[in-house]
């Protein structure tokens, strides 16, 4: 498998791309400390907050200070990732309309799932708007696959697209699991922001100068079994996201057990309590994955590649950043358990998951886009 090449988005359209990134980080880590808070549901309704824009008092308590601000923060990134697809795609009246319409047709989309989750008293009238929306909601998504498909379109319109698209989902998630007052949506919403996360960072990797010569430099069969190391890492760190996320956002209060290394004092803790099992199973991913990059660490060798970044121009090299990082959260991790889940301990724990993911990503993307040639061995 290889990502194929495209021209390059420009120097400016890189550097926005860059902001929306850090904006998205911004958003991602402010989601982190509402969670850490509790304060995902100080305001029951959506998109507004209390009925208002700017709800009386947010600014002056902390709780409805990081839900409101993390609302704001959303919207915010919405309208980025907009004008970045904007700024890929329009080059003409026709496709300024295009572009148009479908911000009309995500708005009404957006509307039937704000008027299913603003109604309370009649569930089959809810069960209705719900459907018409899920129906709509097709309707952008397939103009994606057609356009992504059938259009002569380049990487980075196609990858900006399906970032508009993601955002919009992003949204309707945040505000389902508002209304609908379920975990399991919370849990989809954190792990889906982290997929969305990856798409713009694959955005400023196709928009660089260096894209068409960005990939790892080796011997087919290096290439072959690096490719397979990077998605396997990449697929390693989703797993240890989702269990993280999902023992957040189901055991709010307290940590199910406050044992650094074993789990109820065992290493194979009882599965009984799912929450137990969601810990034992965020710490053995954690190990898993340590143990996997160390391995990478130890036998990438040989190889060269023609690198975005210097200092992680070879396999070996990107891939001791990442180990370090790791290391880093696992360090943390034994602070959530012996502070008691600090707020900022906590939070920097998850901020650096995504750097995790993100370097581990960009690993993937660049051992997909592996150029043979020269020798490499693993």
């Amino acid at each position: 498998m290889t990502i194929p090449a495209t021209q390059s988005g420009g120097r400016a359209f890189r550097r926005f791309a860059c902001f929306v990134v850090f904006v998205a980080v911004l958003l991602v880590w402010w989601g982190a400390a509402t969670t850490t808070k509790q304060a995902g549901m100080v305001f029951a309704d959506w998109p507004l907050s209390l009925g208002t824009v700017n709800p009386p008092g947010w600014l002056e308590h902390m709780i409805p200070f990081l839900e409101h601000s993390h609302r704001l923060l959303a919207k915010l990134t919405g309208l980025l990732v907009l004008a970045l697809f904007a700024w890929a795609y329009v080059r003409s009246g026709k496709r300024a309309l295009e572009v148009a319409g479908i911000v009309l047709l995500i708005a009404l989309v957006l509307g039937f799932y704000i008027a299913a989750g603003s109604e309370r008293l009649d569930a089959g009238v809810k069960q209705r708007l719900l459907l018409i929306a899920l129906a709509l909601s097709a309707l952008p998504a397939g103009w994606l696959v057609w356009s992504w498909r059938a259009r002569g379109w380049s990487l980075v319109q196609k990858l900006t697209a399906l970032a508009l698209l993601m955002v919009t989902t992003q949204a309707i998630l945040g505000g389902l699991r508002v209304t609908e007052i379920s975990n399991a949506l919370a849990v989809v919403h954190g792990c889906f922001a982290q997929c969305f996360f990856c798409v713009l960072i694959l955005v400023v990797m196709v928009s660089g100068e260096g894209w068409g010569r960005g990939g790892f430099l080796g011997s087919p069969a290096w290439l072959r079994r690096v490719r397979f190391a990077g998605i396997v890492l990449v697929l390693i760190v989703l797993a240890q996201l989702v269990f993280g996320a999902s023992m957040r956002h189901f055991h709010r209060h307290a940590l199910p057990d406050d044992g650094l290394i074993l789990t109820q004092g065992r290493w194979i803790p009882s599965f009984e309590d799912p929450m137990i099992a969601f810990l034992f199973l965020h710490k053995f991913t954690a190990f898993s994955l340590l143990l996997f990059v160390v391995g990478m660490v130890l036998r990438l060798g040989g190889g060269r590649a023609n690198a975005v970044i210097p200092r992680l121009n070879t396999p070996r090299r990107h891939a001791v950043a990442i180990l370090a990082l790791i290391g880093v959260q696992i360090a943390l991790g034994l602070g959530v358990i012996g502070t008691g889940k600090s707020f900022w301990v906590t939070n920097v724990h998850v901020l650096n998951g995504l750097l995790i993911l993100a370097f581990s990503f960009v690993f993937a993307v660049r051992a997909l886009r592996g150029i043979p040639g020269g020798e490499g061995n693993l």
